[in-house]
């Protein structure tokens, strides 16, 4: 049996459905457990607060602000400095009981998500730590993935690569599989069984506006071009458990009719997604990855925030959507769009050529491999002395 550990972050969900994402292809291979983990979890509860609740903050808040922090921290810094030492010891203050983690799992591999456990654990490589793999989840590879030590990198692009090599990681460690996303999604749909399913018109179009991570007045603002413009659609807006949310578009509703419907909480939003003719949503990492992958033209509301802000760019290159500042202008292409079958078909070809679906698959197997070498005796079992003490000073 080989027993990997995944380590995401809970700064957004994206790394989190990474790491399920890669737990699922992990459980198709045959002698293979998956243990999946929240960094954060073994932190130190300061440390906790002022890391989820700052990237929080920032980017949902004040996305201007976030989006300047993310631009002019994407550089390489030197090694040895004022920035390095802050980001060392503001690591090293939040992250002490991560070695514990790993000394009780006894992983034969690790593979993480997010940065930040990268950041904790790479300093143990010479002290017998298992393999450590990074996996990029977004379609920029800014410089903090780039944390020098784990034993393989998983970019999602050429591009994204070649920016970590260029950061400073050995081009014989960098892969590129794509970003992980469910090994279900893209499994075949019968279109009028989902709508049945969530109780919509068997045969009216129907346009998503993903609304569960947007602030409530964009959504409530796009929700009222998109039904000024009458569309000859059913406009689903996913709300997941946005109770908040919930009650603000309550009214829109009401009024609307059955031309707006409102859905809770779903086991997932593929199936709806796959049946939609349009999808309106955040660009993050995640969620790209999967309407690319389902062949499903995208239209994304602007500003977003950081690293959102080089998907939008991937969706735009790829011809597999458009991004709109303005909520009418937004409308105004969703209508369009309704109306033009082949334009359509365009976008969704140009997806499906951009998606990388099987990445998830292609990450469990490599890193499978790798921890199976490592059982040929490449790597020895530290004890749980050694990681109490790497842990007092990483």
């Amino acid at each position: 049996m080989a027993h990997i550990l995944l380590l995401h972050a809970s700064v957004g969900m994206g790394h989190q459905r990474a790491a399920a994402a890669i737990a699922q292809a992990l459980g198709q291979l045959p002698g293979v457990t998956a243990q999946l983990e929240d960094t954060l979890d073994y932190t130190h509860p300061l440390f906790r607060r002022s890391y989820r609740g700052s990237y929080l903050s920032l980017a949902d808040r004040i996305p201007g602000v976030w989006s300047g922090f993310y631009r002019a921290t994407d550089r390489v810094f030197p090694s040895r400095g004022v920035f390095a030492a802050a980001r060392a010891q503001y690591t090293a203050f939040g992250m002490r009981d991560l070695c514990g983690l790993v000394e009780r799992a006894r992983p034969d591999a690790i593979i993480c998500t997010h940065f930040l456990p990268v950041e904790a654990l790479a300093p143990l490589r010479g002290y017998g730590l298992p393999p450590l793999a990074c996996v990029i989840t977004d379609y920029h590879a800014h410089t903090f993935w780039a944390v020098p030590g784990a034993d393989s990198y998983f970019a999602p692009t050429p591009a994204a690569r070649a920016e970590l090599i260029a950061a400073g990681i050995p081009a014989a460690r960098v892969s590129v599989s794509g970003i992980p996303i469910d090994p279900s999604v893209c499994q075949p749909i019968d279109r009028l069984a989902v709508r049945r399913a969530l109780g919509l018109p068997a045969w009216q179009p129907i346009v998503t506006l993903i609304g569960s991570g947007m602030p409530v007045d964009r959504v409530r603002a796009l929700a009222q071009a998109l039904l000024a413009r009458r569309l000859p659609a059913t406009l689903v807006i996913a709300m997941g458990r946005n109770t908040v949310l919930a009650t603000a578009l309550a009214d829109l509703e009401l009024a609307a009719g059955p031309a707006l419907r409102l859905l809770g909480p779903q086991p997932s939003l593929a199936p709806l997604l796959a049946a939609s003719e349009l999808v309106i949503g955040k660009a993050g990492g995640l969620t790209v990855s999967e309407v690319l992958a389902l062949g499903v033209p995208m239209l994304i509301p602007l500003p977003v925030p950081g690293q959102e802000q080089w998907n939008v760019e991937y969706v735009l290159r790829a011809g597999a959507g458009r991004a709109h500042s303005d909520a009418a202008a937004l409308a105004g292409d969703a209508a369009e769009l309704l109306g033009s079958q082949p334009r359509r078909a365009a976008m969704a070809a140009a997806a499906r050529a951009a998606s990388r679906p099987h990445a998830a698959m292609a990450v469990a197997v490599q890193v499978l491999d790798r921890a199976q070498a490592a059982h040929a005796g490449a790597w020895r079992r530290p004890q749980a002395a050694t990681f109490a003490t790497e842990a007092s000073v990483v």
